[in-house]
């Protein structure tokens, strides 16, 4: 009978430990939370930032001794933002030979840069997409 009752009263300390140690992580989130709330900033105190529209995106290859065919072809390559050719050349792209992987890189350039105008107009009247030769005879 007194192991019993000492069997009890240990799965009842098991059980009042565990209850209150559940109990205790909700009410310590809820504190958090709590807190976070309090510590925000006031609507007057938050920075606003203008974010610059891109007018269109530049392709650039490495242009060395290990640019692969690819890389080399889509290199001066000017698009416009939205064109759904960009998505499939994002580099690194998996076509590049390179062994070293593809070091190419995307040159955003925004609205608000020397001659970005009339390139995207560029760009508009062609489809969206331009190499490097039509970009120079239409600005010339």
């Amino acid at each position: 009978m007194i192991r019993f009752l000492v069997f009890l009263i240990a799965v009842w300390l098991v059980y009042y430990l565990i209850r209150n140690r559940i109990k205790g992580g909700a009410e310590k989130r809820t504190s958090r939370t709590y807190r976070y709330r309090k510590e925000k900033k006031p609507d007057h105190e938050v920075v606003s930032t203008q974010v610059k529209e891109i007018a269109y995106v530049y392709y650039s290859a490495s242009k060395d001794g290990n640019t692969c065919d690819v890389c080399k072809a889509l290199d001066g390559r000017h698009l416009l933002p939205g064109h759904k050719t960009l998505h499939n050349i994002k580099p690194p792209h998996t076509a590049c030979k390179n062994p070293k992987g593809c070091r190419c890189t995307l040159v955003y350039v925004t609205r608000d840069e020397e001659g970005s105008k009339e390139i995207e107009y560029l760009l508009k009247r062609h489809g969206g997409v331009c190499d490097k030769q039509t970009i120079e005879r239409g600005l010339a």
